[in-house]
């Protein structure tokens, strides 16, 4: 196919009105909906008409057909809120949807109730679109309810064969930069702890963290868990603690694994950061409550959260889908628990059971 006629297939967007015509997209989509609180004055009005026609914006007929009217609200689905990165989410998304002029609703996850908590929302219209950032919703269940005639689904930070608006950030750079910050203190012998293996996010995390391991000729310990939260992170300590007591530094690459590492470290004589330096991917201001504070990396979880709002409003505006990458790149968080590798005696194996 030539360029010109990719070009032509390429469907002008909301967002390149608003950009023509200088305004924010919500007010573009207000104009053009003609909804009651498009509250623009008649020259502005005029500019965003303008704008349209200049263009040839056509909005998606098909999918106005199947929506005759529009709530104004999404749904954010969660798959609880114990993570302090979901919280960090709904504020981002929140802020976002309210300049978009959309409301936000959100739900967490009920065992068993997946098509009851939140295909619902969808399915009998309440919300214009959904977003999902969850990495425990089933593949499956995540094709089904975006594969039918209720409105877009984007993922967050997730990435699902068959979905294609998907907003991540760069998990394995964030991996990478723990490692590195191990390798820079002097560790030789690291353990990372991670998620379930059949969820993305899992194995972008893990694989850029043996990367990074193995080109630094790092002895890399890898344990898989069934979940991501503190009682999986504190299992998964124990375990590094009586089989691999050459280990000095973990990575948790989730905040809750985190908080599990620390509480075994505790109950279990192991001093951070002076028998194991540990770091956690996502940041938090609970992080500094910790003793020691934690050091973390921190990825752009709310310019994420804000792109991915984008992304669904303007699907539903009538632009195309898409796959978004944030290029903002991870930071690492530097606080106390990390530190050189230690010198005193090592944690005695037989000290930690089964």
């Amino acid at each position: 196919m030539s360029g010109g006629a990719k070009a032509e297939r390429k469907r002008t967007t909301i967002r390149d009105v608003a950009t023509l015509a200088q305004v924010d997209v919500s007010l573009v989509s207000r104009v053009l909906n003609n909804h009651p609180k498009a509250s623009a004055a008649p020259a502005t009005r005029e500019r965003i008409l303008e704008a349209a026609r200049t263009l040839g914006y056509q909005p998606n007929v098909v999918a106005r057909g199947l929506r005759m009217a529009r709530t104004w609200t999404l749904g954010l689905m969660l798959p609880n809120l114990q993570n302090p990165m979901y919280a960090e989410i709904i504020r981002a998304a929140e802020q976002r949807a309210q300049e978009r002029g959309y409301g936000l609703v959100f739900g967490t996850h009920v065992d068993g109730e997946e098509e009851a908590a939140f295909a619902r929302l969808l399915m009998q219209g309440r919300v214009d679109g959904l977003l999902a950032a969850s990495g425990i919703l089933g593949d499956g269940f995540l094709r089904r309810i975006a594969s039918g005639d209720h409105g877009p689904v984007v993922m967050i930070n997730r990435r699902v064969r068959g979905i294609k608006p998907t907003v991540t950030v760069d998990d394995a750079a964030g991996a990478a930069l723990a490692m590195s910050h191990f390798v820079e203190l002097g560790h030789t012998t690291v353990a990372g702890i991670f998620g379930p293996s059949a969820i993305d996010t899992t194995r972008r995390r893990k694989s850029g963290f043996i990367a990074a391991g193995d080109q630094a000729g790092v002895e890399v310990i890898s344990v898989d868990a069934a979940g991501v939260d503190a009682a999986v992170g504190m299992w998964a300590a124990e375990t590094i603690f009586r089989d691999h007591p050459a280990v000095t530094a973990i990575f948790a690459s989730t905040f809750g694994m985190g908080m599990g590492v620390q509480l075994a470290a505790r109950r279990h004589g192991v001093k951070i950061p002076e028998d194991i330096s540990l770091v956690t991917l996502h940041d938090s201001e609970l992080a500094d409550f910790f003793n020691p504070p934690l050091t973390t990396v921190l990825l752009p979880v709310a310019e994420m959260a804000h792109r991915a709002v984008d992304l669904v409003v303007d699907i539903i505006d009538g632009g195309a889908p898409e796959s978004v990458q944030v290029k903002t790149p991870p930071t690492l968080r530097l606080r106390e628990s990390t530190s050189t590798p230690r010198k005193a005696k090592r944690l005695k194996p037989s000290r930690i059971t089964s």
